[in-house]
């Protein structure tokens, strides 16, 4: 019966792989840059959405519907309601953004959202600044 010296000194090859360094980042310690025009979570300027309702008539995926907020944010704003996108549907196309006839609704580079409530994924887009 011969040895395999093959198979007995294979399993000391892994001690090699100690010695490199690893290929991933230690987040949130690290964070690597977002590229330009990455398309991360929505944000809408309150104080320029007339409520139109276009971004929730051309989404495919039903990810938007419109509320009524807390208090009103612009006068113009007839119908009284804002956009509220379920990030559990939304494939972030883009499409509402491209629609919003004031540009109200845009795309910002935020794109990490981790939570163990489903119900903390139904977001209302509002103006950094306003919060």
């Amino acid at each position: 019966m011969a040895i395999d010296i093959k198979g007995v000194f294979s399993p000391l090859s892994a001690i090699g792989t100690l010695l490199k360094h690893p290929k991933t980042i230690t987040y949130p310690e690290v964070k690597k840059e977002i590229p330009k025009g990455y398309r991360g979570f929505h944000v809408n300027d309150l104080s320029a959405c007339v409520g139109c309702a276009n971004c929730q008539d051309v989404c495919m995926n039903e990810a938007i519907d419109m509320v009524y907020p807390d208090k009103e944010y612009n006068p113009k704003n007839t119908s009284g309601c804002i956009p509220r996108i379920d990030y559990g549907r939304c494939c972030w196309c883009a499409l509402c953004c491209d629609v919003c006839p004031p540009s109200s609704l845009k795309l910002d580079n935020i794109c990490i959202h981790a939570d163990y409530d489903g119900d903390n994924f139904l977001y209302m887009p509002i103006n950094k600044d306003l919060k």
